[in-house]
């Protein structure tokens, strides 16, 4: 081992499993409840998570724990609900190792969510807040370290983190930032603490472990305990998605064994597991932006935030309107998980989380099923709203009745699945393209048709550009969502 290696290791394990949408769903018959807008797969899909990722990995973790080794869980509020109709003691075993004395838990929206990106911080917050109050019920700990989504990155939150009574959180350590923030050190956001997980190493686990045509395949427990002694730093960070260990055996062994047998290997390598909090004893290597961090997927592309496609953008934004719209709040917050923006992308898992691949038809079906599932949601509380115009005009719409906008000749590649959308395209679309459709009359007609709002449609008729035209949408958005409340 090198002079300046790490010797201490952060190894932090994920288990969160969401309600997914079911893709098969008509708005026809459903009786007017929201139990045709979930997988009715549900409990068979986990189920088969519970046998082949969460169990094998809660039992690994607790051989750890038992022979004085750490461990930190990241748990989700869902996975803990749907573990309550199980019968295989899987809840139990969990338990055990969230009251484990070696053991810490991470604290996390309760939904694995994209709350933090909302403008309203409110939902962000009672999301943390029930998720503490559940971690500290099952296992009496109450979290000290804030574990970020692959969504998340905003500044902002540093200061409500740290007020709900976090002293830290985990954010990613991507490669393209290694220069200005290496990740194996500690830092700091607004006064609280920021600790970075290793990508490559995390990544070497998440899925370039099954890859047979890397060059390090097979990648032995040895092997990777000498690639973290030798790694320069205070502190090595990874995490691993319990779904991990649901890969495939290929060669000498699976990843069950490899993480069983990783203990051993560190202990050979003077490396030593740790808990998140252990780590914060350092002084911090300087501040930083979460903004900075951004978060890149398997495919090479980064971002700001998890948002990465038009899909995603038009179905966060949906979501994120919804909250004044819908009734159903089990539901809506349901559906703010991360992994339904996930199954919107070709490609995702990023920094040690489970990697999924998705073909360009697969992604668009889950898109196209999750905003009519949205629209529903919304047209199922219109008459309890105080103006039911309103209600009806701020809905979104499923990609039928959405307006996409074209040139004289092809699609732009752009669509409003909502009002407020359309008010927000309105600033990039082209005037060729405004003057395109608003010579056609197709911007009065599909407001009227598709969302009945004759007041609207009659102002726009006479705008002569995108800029009038946003002027006129913005206001009108205002006005009916002062009508709702």
């Amino acid at each position: 081992m090198v002079e300046n290696g790490c010797r201490a290791l952060c190894i932090g394990l994920g288990i969160h499993y969401p309600y997914y949408i079911n893709t098969g769903f008509s708005p026809v018959n459903t009786g007017g409840t929201g139990s045709l807008y979930f997988s009715p797969e549900q409990r068979e899909q986990f189920r088969d998570y519970l046998e082949t990722a969460l169990l094998p990995a809660v039992t690994c973790a607790l051989e750890w724990l038992d022979a004085g080794h750490r461990c930190s869980f990241s748990l989700s509020g869902l996975v803990l609900e749907q573990l309550r109709e199980d019968d295989t003691g899987a809840r139990e075993l969990l338990v055990q190792a969230m009251k484990h004395r070696h053991s810490e838990i991470l604290g996390k929206t309760y939904h694995h969510s994209v709350a933090g990106l909302f403008s309203d911080k409110s939902e962000f917050t009672s999301q943390v807040t029930r998720h503490t109050a559940l971690m500290e019920e099952l296992s009496g700990k109450k979290p000290e370290v804030f574990e970020n989504t692959e969504f998340v990155f905003n500044s902002d939150l540093a200061d409500i983190i740290r007020e709900l009574g976090f002293s830290a959180l985990y954010s990613e350590g991507y490669d393209h930032l290694v220069s200005a923030f290496p990740p194996n050190a500690l830092y700091s956001c607004r006064g609280l603490f920021v600790m970075l997980r290793n990508c490559r190493l995390s990544e070497d686990l998440a899925y370039r472990f099954f890859d047979q045509n890397w060059d390090q395949y097979p990648l032995t427990s040895e092997k990777f305990a000498s690639w973290v002694a030798t790694t320069p730093g205070d502190c090595i960070h990874i995490f691993i998605d319990a779904r991990t260990f649901s890969g495939p055996v290929q060669g000498p062994t699976g990843f069950r064994e490899f993480f069983c047998q990783l203990p051993d290997a560190l202990s050979h390598n003077d490396v030593v597991p740790v808990l998140p909090s252990d780590s914060l004893q350092g002084p911090s290597r300087g501040d930083l932006h979460l903004e900075d961090l951004g978060v890149c997927s398997p495919d090479g592309t980064c971002s700001l935030t998890g948002i990465q496609n038009i899909l995603q953008q038009s179905a966060f934004w949906c979501l994120e309107d919804g909250q004044h719209l819908i009734i159903d709040r089990k539901s809506w917050r349901n559906l703010q998980a991360t992994d339904h923006f996930t199954r919107m992308a070709l490609r995702s898992g990023s920094c040690g989380r489970f990697v999924s691949s998705c073909t360009s038809q697969e992604t668009w079906e889950y898109f196209s099923a999750y905003m009519r599932i949205l629209g529903h949601l919304e047209s199922a509380g219109t008459r309890l709203h105080r103006s039911r115009l309103a209600a009806n005009a701020l809905r979104c719409l499923p990609p039928e009745h959405a307006f996409h906008f074209f040139t004289e000749h092809h699609y732009t590649g752009y669509s409003a699945y909502s009002l407020t959308e359309f008010a927000r395209l309105l600033e990039f679309v082209p005037d060729t393209v405004f003057l395109f459709h608003q010579n056609r009359g197709d911007f009065s007609r599909w407001i009227t048709g598709m969302l009945g709002d004759t007041t609207l449609a009659g102002r726009l008729e006479t705008c002569t550009d995108s800029a009038e035209a946003r002027e006129i949408v913005e206001e009108r958005v205002r006005d009916l969502c002062r009508r709702l409340k």
